[in-house]
């Protein structure tokens, strides 16, 4: 359990906006202030923790609860050392049919992804219109949110609105010369089953120490040529996954393990 005890492994956990810090007086309202008083049956002097945006996580005690708001006073900052990842993995997905795309936030999520991207491909079955888009998007925060409380993660990795294909790619252009001027280098990971030259593992022992890797990640049907040869225009690295065709689902799961264990994050 990376050193944390059973206690406070089993410390219920609770996301909340903005910041705060010892001696401040937060509300936690909505759906987990319900999980707080009727399933946790947690009442006045009972403790619990909280994580505020900027990813720090405190010691809180209940000063009131009904079923709609909780209050709280904030306690101490955790000593428990960090549990974010240092290499921040980006996974643009290519749209996927079903609910695949519940499973690829749920496991990346738990494993230390930071962002989603959900991406419309050539290939992409599912093209639902910008009311169902906006639905989707709300359900994969959700999700998000979710696993990070059961993984014990510090911060909810973000799920960006849905975009097209050449919106993805000029996403991964902005954040690669953002990172450029910031003094941090920055990865575009495009996994391609025709790529059989150069394998991840390859790419990444390259040297060069990456604080931001993004990669891409092919619907049911993979990318067209069109869009490989256009990633690989704007700067992306196209890679194999190994021998083996992956689905879809599992994919950014694989990719994302070996970019945390070369980051050595994993194992």
């Amino acid at each position: 359990m990376h050193g944390r005890s059973e206690r406070d492994f089993k410390m219920p956990r609770f996301f909340i906006s903005g910041h705060t810090g010892p001696g401040r007086v937060i509300a936690i309202t909505g759906k987990d202030a319900r999980h707080i008083t009727r399933i946790l049956r947690m009442g006045s002097g009972d403790i619990l923790n909280v994580v505020d945006s900027a990813g720090k996580e405190y010691s809180a005690k209940i000063r009131t609860g009904c079923i709609d708001r909780v209050i709280v006073d904030v306690v101490a900052e955790s000593a428990d050392m960090s549990r974010e990842p240092s290499v921040f993995i980006t996974v643009l997905q290519g749209l996927p049919k079903g609910d695949k795309m519940d499973k690829v936030v749920r496991r990346n999520t738990e494993i230390g992804v930071s962002r989603f991207v959900p991406v419309i491909t050539e290939r992409s079955i599912p093209r639902p219109a910008k009311a169902g888009q906006a639905k989707r998007v709300e359900r994969w925060r959700r999700i998000a949110e979710e696993a990070s409380k059961q993984s014990g993660r510090q911060r909810v990795p973000d799920v960006l609105d849905v975009m097209g294909f050449d919106d993805a790619i000029q996403f991964t252009v902005d954040e690669k010369t953002r990172a450029r001027g910031e003094g941090r280098e920055c990865l575009i990971l495009f996994p391609w089953e025709l790529e059989k030259s150069k394998g991840v593992k390859d790419i990444l022992r390259e040297g060069v120490r990456f604080s931001e890797v993004m990669c891409f990640i092919g619907p049911e049907g993979g990318f067209s040529h069109d869009e490989a040869e256009k990633a690989v225009r704007h700067g992306a690295e196209p890679c194999s996954l190994g021998p083996r065709i992956l689905r879809t689902e599992t994919c950014a799961l694989v990719l994302s393990s070996i970019i945390l264990y070369e980051a050595g994050e994993m194992g």
